[in-house]
């Protein structure tokens, strides 16, 4: 019940029982009032007969009493002697309104002046017929009238007066339910004005606080992650980032391209043609880079060292990247002509392919082999480390028809992998899915971006969610994660597909589903993706974005997403009690998470070195192979573990 109703409650029974009190009171004092007033005059008109009967006899007497009886509505005296009847006289009652009836009374007065008589009278009950008489009775009628008006207004401007503290309160509630910004803003009707107007004051120095921290955690994060010259990714986040790949988190065989792109030394260029037209040119050719690297899903261009730059292609094959740098050198060739660089001797490129497994020492130096050779064969050109490393990519036309029988078969093999909280308990398990290809398992990072190039997205999502419905009924107490691409949930026609689909389900079914959404994606499309987000919270689905801390963009989509968790990317959790750059940037993530309702998950972690101090980092939970590994996705719950040691 609200502080209002509580209170005008209160106020009104109150009130009222004062009232009810005053009232009954009131009648009983009025009416023992007149009941004393006319039985004292009564009592006068035997006194008054008592003394005649000293010198008037009864005959005479007779007469005399008619004139005496009528004003107090006397009807009958009687006279007795030691309880014999002396004489008695009665009258004719006087007139009475219609309805009325009649109540008397009676009083026997001892004579003073005749000792052993007794003078009875019967009199009329005055208050018989009080409250049958509307002029009597209209003075009270009004009082009470009167006073429930004024109750009635009281509790009015009462609820009126506090409805502002009500309101201040609500807002108090909001806040600390972690919402902040123009959403928690007051309004005039807040009572008390000022403390509203502080609260005000106070919020918005929080949300400016905020701005600033979100640019401190983006300064932090390109600190960390990024080239200062160049604004690329720099070599210790090219490095985290090819190290988790070599990992090999699931154990189905991770492979990709690592190619190292030597340009003209910048010094020199400085030195021979100065600054300005150095810096003119270079950064010509690293615009050039950023606009063809970004052609390719999952590829990450980073500069590695003065004047060398390197491109990772997670789940590329060799003969994808020869296509590759023939593309890119083509690309250089349609620059404008200039003096400063030499058109035939302006870029080469090394490429080596990455099995999991290796280090990432290994692989870089293979990489700079290949650019060494492609610098000694002169001119614009690419060398390969080892062409004689069997393919283990496959083609389009492979990747297609593997797709399609795919999603013609129902969809891909289901596993999961349970996300804990710090106490061991689990929050949710997450649904990753891999294919068959008929000699080994590929998992969805190496075969999404061929699903997305084809434009199959939405009808794999689609089936995914389809697939996922059932396991809510078998695990009634489950919560289950799957990924959604962002370019799905933007297409009107998806969203409406959604809401008809989730509708189906029960609500308390829906609150245990949870859309996993990459950050690239979430950030890339922010603005499309916010109204989708409210039709899934609509729904009764949470939202959890994935791979954060991998794109080098700032933290304000925390604040303007409404999400539940964020995962944080492998590339960031490994080792990283031994790398203090990854414990800056997690400590800056959770950070910008304080003040909402967003949990930070920590993702891939594999040591309890990591657990450890990703806890002091201040994460709510952790999944990966220190907690449990994957394992193939069925009805029978009872295999699964509740709870994981930690």
């Amino acid at each position: 019940m609200r502080l209002t109703t509580k209170f005008s409650a209160f106020f009104t029974l109150l009130t009222g029982l004062t009232i009810f009190v005053t009232l009954i009171g009131s009648s009983l004092s009025f009416y023992n009032g007149i009941q004393y007033k006319i039985a004292n005059r009564v009592q006068a008109v035997a006194t008054v007969l008592d003394n005649r009967l000293i010198n008037t006899p009864f005959d005479k007497l007779d007469h005399q009493l008619d004139e005496i009886m009528v004003p107090l509505d006397i009807v009958r005296i009687d006279f007795t002697l030691n309880g014999k009847a002396l004489f008695h006289h009665s009258r004719t009652s006087s007139y009475q309104p219609v309805g009325s009836h009649y109540q008397f009374r009676e009083m026997e007065v001892p004579s003073l002046k005749h000792p052993g008589m007794k003078i009875h009278l019967v009199y009329q009950d005055p208050m018989a017929n009080y409250f049958r008489s509307l002029m009597t009775t209209a003075p009270l009628t009004i009082t009470i009238a009167f006073m429930v008006l004024v109750v009635f207004i009281a509790v009015r401007w009462l609820r009126r007066q506090l409805a502002g503290e009500e309101l201040l309160e609500l807002r108090s509630i909001r806040i600390l339910n972690g919402e902040r910004g123009p959403k928690v803003k007051g309004n005039i009707h807040e009572w008390p004005a000022r403390t509203s107007s502080a609260l005000d004051m106070l919020l918005s120095e929080i949300q400016f606080a905020g701005e600033q921290r979100s640019r401190l955690d983006t300064l932090i994060r390109s600190y960390a992650a990024q080239d200062s010259k160049t604004g690329l990714s720099n070599r210790l986040f090219f490095d985290n980032q090819l190290a988790t790949l070599l990992d090999d988190q699931e154990n189905v065989g991770s492979h990709g391209i690592v190619m190292m792109i030597r340009l003209p030394d910048f010094d020199f260029l400085r030195d021979n043609w100065g600054r300005a037209a150095a810096e003119e040119h270079v950064f010509t050719l690293i615009n050039l880079l950023s606009t063809f690297i970004m052609r390719y899903p999952g590829a990450l261009l980073a500069r590695y060292r003065r004047s060398d730059f390197t491109v990772l292609l997670p789940h590329r094959t060799l003969k994808e990247a020869d296509s590759i740098a023939g593309q890119l050198l083509k690309a250089i060739d349609g620059l404008p002509l200039a003096k400063i660089l030499d058109r035939d001797d302006m870029m080469h490129i090394g490429i080596c392919a990455w099995r999991g497994g290796q280090t990432t020492e290994q692989v870089m130096e293979h990489a700079e082999a290949a650019v060494r050779n492609a610098v000694l064969q002169g001119s614009n050109s690419w060398a390969i480390y080892d062409d004689s490393l069997p393919e283990k990519g496959r083609g389009n036309v492979r990747w297609r028809t593997l797709i399609e029988q795919m999603l013609s078969r129902g969809g891909p093999r289901l596993y999961q992998k349970p996300a804990v909280n710090l106490d061991g308990s689990v929050h949710h398990r997450e649904l990753m899915c891999r294919i068959f290809d008929g000699k080994e398992e590929v998992i969805a990072a190496e075969y999404m971006p061929m699903v997305l190039e084809f434009g199959l997205g939405e009808e794999y999502d689609r089936q995914q969610i389809t697939r996922l419905i059932p396991f809510l009924g078998f695990w009634p107490e489950e919560n289950l994660a799957i990924q959604v691409t962002v370019e799905s949930l933007i297409r009107p026609r998806f969203q409406r597909w959604l809401r008809d689909t989730l509708m189906q389900c029960e609500k308390s079914q829906r609150r245990r589903i949870i859309f996993e959404l990459a950050e690239v994606d979430v950030c890339q499309h922010m603005t499309r993706l916010q109204p989708v987000v409210r039709l899934i919270h609509a729904l009764g689905v949470r939202v959890a974005v994935t791979q954060a801390g991998l794109a080098l963009v700032s933290t304000t989509w925390i604040k303007q997403l409404e999400v539940e968790l964020i995962k944080l990317d492998p590339v960031l959790v490994r080792n990283i009690e031994k790398r203090s750059q990854n414990q800056l940037l997690v400590q800056s993530l959770v950070e910008a998470c304080k003040g909402t309702s967003i949990q930070v998950f920590a993702a891939g972690v594999r040591s309890r070195g990591e657990w450890q101090e990703l806890t002091k980092c201040g994460v709510f939970g952790g999944q990966g192979d220190f907690f449990a590994a994957s394992q193939p996705l069925d009805s029978n719950v009872k295999k699964y573990s509740q709870r994981y040691s930690v």
